[in-house]
Formats: structure tokens, C-alpha cells, sequence
């Protein structure tokens, strides 16, 4: 822990930030049982009303990538303010949709606002700790917001069971409020009155010049690619999953919370692995073990749909794998990615939330498209999205090198990271 984290850190900081970050994963999950409902009222088919999900998850990219830097320049808290204030309008307005596009446009807007809202979080982190203590306080978070996608589809369900669809997005509109409260008063500005006036001197191109930065680090850039493939796998999950229980396996809406949530508790156990493993292995080691165990359960994934048989075994026991693994590889990939940025993490946390979400969505947006009424082109997808994380994390990340950061201006090693 660094000593400004141990003068501004409150000691429940990781609840606060873990609330925060929630947000997203409410605004994805909690409608997903209502999905088929909706797509009756606005007179459409399911697969129209999914791309809701792939427009958040790309407006929530576009969100993070311009509040990353801003919140460099404005301050933390200012910025988390404001993207709760446009989630809380579009939140409102989707209330009144009565044509699917609509849906898709307004999700799109109102994900820019979450992106601006909880792009703030992983900023503070680095703002206040690195290396292994990081990694812990992001697996932390990660604990505790991994509880929304659990609880998430049940509020839905229940919501769903006593009134309309609209009831759901009330419930988020409420959430944003209590976040509002939680930004202004209790998440701490880590960024300086000095440092916000001297970056707010600086030309407006400077933004772009600090993504240059971290985009001309191309073993940051390996980081970074290899998490965003491996989240791709659970986005097409999140996207698909739909049409996968209640079309496919007939699964009812008050049981979709059950095997949706399943994954999730999977993935909040390996979570707990993470933080055991990170009191004897590097960051970066276990990111290499928490791919190959992907690539391992969507090889299973694939070859049990290949055989044609319409058992949801055969599906839910090599997903679970295949979600799990998220829970060691997220933390790991962050902190070795945002240790090689000290001075810009904020935008160095935009480039990196988006990309996750960018890829999330274009892949979970190209496996609906794909649609067969099959499951085969969903597992192909994720085997594909595995394989190529593992060679972004082996020949690009070169993950199995110790992480030294070098300072241009001095040519000297100014951080080292090994086992």
C-alpha cells in the first residue's frame, strides 16, 4: 500500500467502489428474464431486443473512453457525477419506448452515463495502490460486485412477477440515486486540486496524446487484449443467454435466475482462489493459468454441442468453467496492465474498460447474428475468443517475463515486478 493510500483511503472503500461498479451489471442483468415479455409488447422477435445488450455494452465503452481522461482532468468524483446524471435521464426516457430501436438507442446513452460513472473505480485503485496490493483490492471489488449479477436476474424476475417491464428499469432508476449519494459523499477525490489545475491547463489534445501513450506500450496493449477475449466469452454468455435457457432448454423466466446465476457463483469462488494465490505466485503467472483452464472448458463447450444433443449437462458444466476462470484472469490482467501507466491511469483505465466492453459487445453482437437455433455458433465463438487470448497473453503480454516498467524521460527501470 502506498502512503497516500494509507492517508485517503477510508477503510470500506472497496464496498463503496464495489457498489459503484455494480451499476453496470444491474443495468444488464436485471432485465434480462423480462427480454422475451418485452419483445412481445414492442411487437418484435428476442433476438431484436438482445441487441439492447450489445448497444449498452459498446455505449458503456464509448462512456469509459471519454471519461477516463476527463476524470484525469476534473477530478473523480465530478466526473462520476455527471455519468450518473445522464444514466439516471435515459434510465427515465426508456420508461416511455414503444419501439425496439428506441430501446437499443437509449441503452446506448444510458450506458455512456454508466461508463462515466464507474470508470472512476479501477482509477482510484491505481491512484491509491499497485502491484500485488492492486490486484487484492481489485479482486475485492470484484467479490463483492460479482453478488449483482446473482442478485440481479432474481430482482427482475420478482419485479416481473407483480408488474410490467417498466418496473425494472424504476428499480435502476433508484439505484442511480443511491450511487449519486455514494459519489458525493462517502468515494474520495484522489486526484489533487493541483494536479486537476495543472491538467486542465494542458491543451485539450493531450486526451488523445495519453490513449498514444498506452497505446504505443505493446506489452500493455498484449494485457489488455488477452482480458478482453477472455471477457468476450462471458459477454456472449450474457448476450445469448436468453435465448440459450428460455428458447433452447425451455427454461422458465422464474427459473432463468438459477442457471444464469450459477456461472456467477462459480466465478465469485475463483475470485477467492485469486486472492489465496496471489500470497505465492505473480499477477501474471496466474493470468496464464486462469486462460488455459478457459481454453480447456470452451473446448468442452464446443465439442458437447457438436454432438447434437439437447442436454443443458452438457452445456452448464464446461460454461461454468469457462465463466469461473474470469475470476482469476480479470484482477491479474488489470494490475499488470495499469502498472505500466503510474501517471495516467485514468485514461489508461478508459482504453482498457472499453476495449473489454467494445470486444464484449461486436462479439456478442457477431454470435447473435450468427443465430442458427443452435448453440454451435456460441461455443465456437468463446473456443475462438480463448485461443486467441492465450496468444496475446503468451507472444504479445509476454506474461511468462517479469513486468519492468521503464521511465522514458530517465531510461530507468522505475517499477519491477517478478515472482
Amino acid at each position: 500500500m502506498s502512503p497516500l493510500a494509507e492517508k485517503h483511503a477510508p477503510p470500506w472503500l472497496a464496498s463503496y467502489l464495489a457498489v459503484l461498479v455494480a451499476l453496470t451489471p444491474f443495468a444488464i442483468d436485471t432485465y434480462l428474464p423480462a427480454i422475451p415479455l418485452m419483445a412481445s409488447v414492442l411487437g418484435t422477435e428476442v433476438e431484436q431486443v438482445q441487441h439492447s445488450i450489445s448497444s449498452y455494452l459498446l455505449g458503456f465503452a464509448l462512456g469509459q473512453l471519454l471519461g477516463g481522461p476527463l476524470s484525469d482532468r476534473w477530478g473523480r468524483r465530478t466526473v462520476g457525477t455527471i455519468g450518473l446524471g445522464i444514466f439516471f435521464l435515459s434510465t427515465l426516457a426508456i420508461l416511455f419506448v414503444t419501439q425496439v430501436n428506441q430501446l437499443v438507442a437509449l441503452r446506448l446513452v444510458q450506458a455512456v452515463g454508466g461508463g462515466f460513472a464507474t470508470v472512476i473505480c479501477a482509477a482510484i485503485v491505481r491512484d491509491l495502490y499497485s502491484g500485488r496490493d492492486a490486484a487484492k483490492v481489485i479482486s475485492i471489488i470484484s467479490t463483492m460486485i460479482l453478488m449483482a449479477p446473482l442478485l440481479a436476474p432474481v430482482i427482475g424476475s420478482v419485479l416481473l412477477t407483480f408488474s410490467g417491464w417498466q418496473s425494472i428499469f424504476v428499480f435502476l432508476l433508484l439505484y442511480a440515486t443511491a450511487m449519486i449519494l455514494v459519489v458525493r459523499q462517502l468515494v474520495p477525490e484522489t486526484v489533487s486540486p493541483f494536479l486537476r489545475a495543472r491538467r486542465q491547463r494542458k491543451p485539450k489534445a493531450e486526451l488523445v496524446r495519453s490513449y498514444g501513450r498506452v497505446l504505443s506500450n505493446r506489452r500493455a496493449l498484449g494485457f489488455l487484449g488477452a482480458q478482453a477475449f477472455v471477457s468476450s466469452s462471458m459477454f456472449i454468455y450474457v448476450t445469448t443467454a436468453p435465448f440459450v435457457f428460455m428458447e433452447y432448454f425451455g427454461v422458465s423466466a422464474g427459473h432463468f435466475p438459477l442457471f444464469f446465476g450459477s456461472c456467477v457463483a462459480a466465478l465469485i469462488v475463483m475470485v477467492q482462489i485469486n486472492i489465496r494465490l496471489l500470497k505465492f505466485f505473480a499477477p501474471r503467472r496466474i493470468l496464464l493459468a486462469g486462460i488455459f483452464l478457459q481454453l480447456l472448458g470452451c473446448g468442452l463447450l464446443l465439442l458437447g454441442t457438436l454432438t447434437g444433443a439437447r442436454e443443458i449437462a452438457l452445456w452448464m458444466v464446461p460454461l461454468v468453467l469457462v465463466v469461473a476462470c474470469i475470476g482469476i484472469t480479470a484482477p491479474n490482467a488489470a494490475a499488470c496492465y495499469l502498472e505500466f501507466f503510474p501517471k495516467i491511469s485514468g485514461s489508461a483505465n478508459a482504453l482498457y474498460g472499453a476495449s473489454l466492453f467494445i470486444a464484449g459487445g461486436l462479439l456478442g453482437g457477431v454470435a447473435n447474428r450468427l443465430h442458427t437455433g443452435t448453440l454451435v455458433p456460441i461455443a465456437a465463438t468463446m473456443f475462438a475468443c480463448a485461443a486467441t487470448a492465450l496468444g496475446l497473453a503468451l507472444f504479445v503480454a509476454r506474461a511468462r517475463e517479469p513486468i519492468v516498467v521503464v521511465d522514458p524521460k530517465k531510461g530507468a527501470p522505475v517499477a519491477a515486478h517478478s515472482d
